[in-house]
């Protein structure tokens, strides 16, 4: 029998040789090993400490000196499941955790260009930096935003209020609310442009504001990107100003605030 297997096993060398000795050799004590295997006495005791933490080898006392043996090898079974088990926790909580870690990530590495995050802290995120950048605000809604955290929604808007920040969305009809267009320019200070109903069904909310273009993508474990470039925010600016002009203008919006389903 030589070192390998246990070192396989996760022991270290000097870990596997002590206990292949006492198998072979049977109680002794740390002194008896060092020389036995040819190492010295403390990095033998260290060892020792950790095979005698894991439950591979016993104290016992053998007279004023004291001496180790090993236990039965079916203990490194165990050991190997407790391994086992541990992994798969850190393996939970890298998966729970990384969209986190990633998210914390790109908000202080990255540089201006493209950023991607990760969940409801990734939208958070998003919509936090339209409330710090103040600009005017145009997004298209998608009908899948009501999975979002609500009360984390309503933050947002009532944020966009209290900073004077104006709104415009193109908004699926079938999702409006009550609200009348004067009672959302007062007190949201938003204009809404709807679309006749399933014209639009994707799960990607478009927001535009000041040099950024974000696409919040609802669906679960969402991956929403943002994109800093006073260019593209313009180009995006204009196709939605066109967007919202032509929707205008082929639609009754008076009928499609009022529809009934």
């Amino acid at each position: 029998m030589n070192t390998e297997l246990l070192m396989q096993m996760g022991l270290s060398e000097v870990q596997a040789k002590i206990y292949l000795y006492l198998i072979k050799y049977g109680q002794s004590t740390p002194t008896e090993i060092a020389k036995g295997i040819n190492e010295n006495r403390t990095t033998v005791y260290s060892a020792a400490e950790k095979l005698e933490a894991q439950e591979i080898i016993s104290q016992k006392d053998r007279g004023k000196v004291s001496a180790y043996i090993p236990n039965h090898p079916s203990v490194l079974e165990s050991i190997a499941e407790k391994r086992l088990r541990k992994v798969a926790r850190q393996a939970k909580n890298l998966e729970s955790n990384l969209p986190s870690l990633i998210n914390f990530y790109n908000e202080y590495q990255s540089t201006p260009g493209t950023t991607t995050f990760y969940g409801q802290e990734g939208v958070k995120m998003i919509w936090d930096k339209v409330i710090a950048t103040k600009a005017p605000y145009y997004f298209v809604r998608s009908r899948y935003d009501e999975i979002a955290d609500k009360e984390m929604l309503e933050e947002f808007k009532l944020a966009r209020a209290e900073n004077n920040i104006e709104s415009e969305d193109i908004t699926p009809s079938e999702f409006t609310n009550n609200k009348s267009d004067e009672m959302r320019k007062k007190y949201l200070l938003v204009t809404r442009t709807l679309l006749p109903p399933n014209e639009y069904d994707s799960p990607v909310e478009i927001d535009i504001f000041g040099d950024n273009v974000a696409f919040i993508n609802f669906s679960k474990n969402g991956m929403s990107t943002l994109i800093e470039s006073p260019e593209i925010a313009d180009a995006m600016r204009q196709m939605f100003l066109f967007a919202k002009k032509h929707i205008r203008a082929s639609t009754n919006q008076d009928e499609l605030e009022n529809r009934k389903d």
